[in-house]
């Protein structure tokens, strides 16, 4: 999944992540591990928005947006596969954003017993 660039926009936009989603034995806490390397290179911040963000919709919290899950928690480990952003196009809440659209995608696929798709956004941090 990722967020477009958008040409002159004044916020940063740009965040792209592939994740992968596995159940685990109810009672079991969620956990999110990297198993990638980030491009240009890791990112502290990034990462932490990106697990916020996963951690925050697996808990059932919702956000200001009206689409937000909000309601039980659910339980599994993710794997950050791949991440990549830029320097000056993205910022901490496109990853926060991201993470949770990967987490009601990965719900979905398991509710229509799907295959997952790619998921292009422009993110709004507002």
């Amino acid at each position: 999944m990722y967020s477009r660039q958008t040409l002159g926009a004044c916020w940063p936009t740009y965040g792209r992540a592939e994740l992968d989603f596995e159940p685990v034995p109810e009672g079991t806490a969620s956990s999110c591990e990297f198993a990638c390397s980030a491009l240009p290179e890791p990112d502290d911040e990034l990462e932490e928005a990106l697990v916020q963000g996963v951690m925050r919709e697996l808990a059932g919290e919702g956000s200001n947006s009206p689409e937000a899950r909000r309601g039980n928690s659910v339980g599994v480990r993710v794997i950050v596969r791949a991440l990549w952003w830029h320097p000056a196009d993205s910022c901490e809440g496109v990853f926060v954003r991201l993470g949770a659209l990967a987490v009601r995608e990965a719900l979905q696929c398991v509710a229509e017993d799907r295959e997952p798709q790619e998921i292009v956004t422009r993110v709004s941090l507002l």
